[in-house]
């Protein structure tokens, strides 16, 4: 085989990978259709609409996710109360998009194909803060980075099962897209019971809260 067909083989799967990447998971079954409101779990991420805001949701009163906000958005925001923006970008800051506002900024350079544990422990050490809280978190879509952060919370945070945060992660609407398959092996794989070893125990109402997630 010749170095200019490996080449060429090379850069048809990366177009390929890449097309891939940009399709959310489309459900082939009722087991992996995006849940329609009627039967979406109660314990579930509650979605949102606010200006400058796309996907956005709320998991806790102190905890936000969404897709990158607008300069509008930021303000929003702000007018929400929230008091730390959490970026998982890693070609990306928020400078733009803050300025004018009072939002404190944070930003974990979160690469989609290599997370690593060390982003996980800075992001629950974030994320748990009272002096930062509300906290809203986001990536480019608010659906894989974030996702996956989001479901570490879940577990570490609220005592959810990996398998039922895994679910929401992947079946809750936020447009996960099925070729970050590695996220979800992260997710199941990470030693989630250090990591709660490590944070500061669920408060009583995120407990509360979170009993129902295996609920039908």
């Amino acid at each position: 085989m010749t170095d200019w067909y490996r080449r060429l083989i090379h850069a048809t799967c990366l177009i390929l990978s890449m097309i891939a990447a940009s399709a959310p998971i489309v459900a082939s079954d009722a087991a992996m259709v995006e849940v329609v409101a009627s039967e979406r779990p109660a314990a579930w991420a509650v979605p949102l609409v606010k200006p400058g805001l796309p996907n956005i949701h709320r998991l806790t009163d102190k905890l936000y996710r969404g897709a990158q906000p607008t300069a509008a958005g930021m303000k929003q925001l702000e007018a929400m109360g929230i008091k730390t923006v959490l970026s998982f970008r890693a070609f990306h800051d928020d400078d733009e998009e803050l300025a004018g506002t009072g939002l404190a900024s944070e930003r974990i350079s979160f690469k989609t194909w290599h997370p690593e544990r060390h982003e996980v422990v800075r992001f629950l050490e974030i994320v748990t803060d009272p002096a930062k809280q509300p906290v809203f978190v986001h990536c480019l879509h608010g659906a894989d980075r974030t996702g996956m952060m989001c479901a570490i919370y879940r577990i570490t945070q609220q005592g959810w099962p990996k398998d039922e945060a895994v679910r929401e992660m992947v079946e809750g609407g936020y447009g996960f897209h099925s070729v970050w398959t590695n996220l979800i092996a992260f997710v199941r794989e990470l030693d989630t019971e250090a990591l709660k070893r490590a944070q500061p125990a669920a408060t009583a109402a995120e407990a509360v809260g979170a009993a129902g997630a295996a609920e039908p």
